[in-house]
């Protein structure tokens, strides 16, 4: 794993992201956007497509062997300004479905998430969210069992 996501996911560690945990109950998202904005102060490293770095921009991307990701910088997002998305039309894939993940074709969500809920259920569709390596380019086992923030 390269030495940037890396340090991203002990920085969300730390923070008390990526506290990954099945949705099996009643469960949403009530995003507190600019009030919060821990992802992207947190996990601004978002890998992205092709397309999705065209739409953004190139010089707000980087690139580590195969992949592209928004450029970060301790984890702090580039496109984030005065709290909010500068990009937020475009924003990649991995934004957009956060807190939710597809871990083996099994729902799960990121419980140190401030905007979850679990008043009522408005989980995404699994079909709808993307598999777990397009995200980490580790396996979901490694970060599922690392419990150490490092």
């Amino acid at each position: 794993m390269n030495r940037i996501l890396r340090r991203a996911i002990v920085k969300a560690r730390k923070s008390g992201l990526l506290r990954l945990v099945p949705a099996a109950g009643p469960v949403r998202l009530d995003c507190l956007a600019e009030k919060c904005a821990k992802c992207c102060t947190n996990l601004g490293t978002p890998a992205v497509t092709p397309a999705e770095a065209e739409k953004i921009g190139y010089k707000f991307i980087q690139k580590d062997k195969n992949r592209m990701y928004v450029r970060s910088k301790d984890g702090l997002c580039c496109l984030l300004k005065n709290g909010l998305c500068s990009r937020y039309w475009c924003r990649p894939r991995g934004c957009r479905e956060y807190p939710w993940y597809n871990i083996n074709g099994r729902l799960y969500y990121d419980s140190g998430c401030p905007g979850i809920k679990h008043d009522k259920d408005q989980r995404p569709d699994i079909s709808d969210i993307q598999p777990f390596e397009n995200y980490f380019p580790l396996s979901a086992a490694e970060l599922l069992s690392d419990t150490s923030p490092e």
